[in-house]
């Protein structure tokens, strides 16, 4: 128990968990209080976390089985939220939603698996370029969403008949589906190493 202590608050951890704890507040500010600047900050914020946290633990000599656990967890909760917050603000269609949460928890299910057998799947650099995608795709698109809420600018910013927030939504949403389209890459890459572990440890004892 004191070995866990020690690893769960070290400071790479720390800000993992902020960022655990951070994600499904995103919601609650945005629709409960209706507090979209106060969205906006805490998500940058928790999105930092992912862009420094890895290199923190490497610096300070703080990397830990427990760190790799948490951050995959805290990438999954927070970018789930969000997607969650698109889908309800009406902007992200839901099967993007589906995909998302197909592909993730199937690669969750499948390192479970490995690990259980005493293996791991490596992690992907494409899946790291995924994560770091939709943290910048987040903040665009939820600065848009509050550039087009109703007086937040004046009616005559447009640029060709379309106003800066939807630009900015739109912007977000492409990179979305290129982000997508990386995480299915990479996932066909951990099926494809899955299946190889399974064929050769398929025989062997649990």
């Amino acid at each position: 128990m004191k070995g866990f202590s020690h690893d769960l608050l070290t400071v790479p951890n720390a800000m993992s968990i902020f960022r655990l704890v951070a994600a499904p507040s995103l919601i609650f500010f945005w629709f409960a209080l209706d507090m979209p600047i106060v969205t906006l900050a805490v998500g940058t914020a928790a999105g930092i976390t992912d862009l420094f946290d890895g290199i923190v633990a490497r610096r300070l000599n703080q990397v830990t089985d427990l760190g790799a656990l948490i951050d995959q967890l805290g990438d999954l909760i927070f970018e789930s939220c969000c997607f969650i917050m698109a889908v309800m603000l009406g902007e992200l269609w839901v099967g993007w939603l589906v995909i998302y949460l197909f592909r993730e928890f199937t690669v969750t299910v499948m390192r479970t698996y490995v690990a259980s057998r005493g293996g791991t799947l490596p992690s992907s650099t494409l899946g790291k370029a995924k994560s770091s995608l939709f943290q910048y795709a987040f903040f665009i698109f939820f600065l848009g969403a509050i550039l087009i809420r109703p007086g937040v600018l004046p009616d005559q910013y447009v640029l060709c008949g379309i106003t800066p927030g939807r630009i900015l939504i739109c912007v977000a949403i492409a990179s979305f589906m290129v982000g997508f389209a990386i995480s299915l890459y990479s996932g066909w890459h951990y099926l494809r190493a899955f299946s190889r572990f399974y064929v050769e440890h398929r025989a062997e004892p649990r």
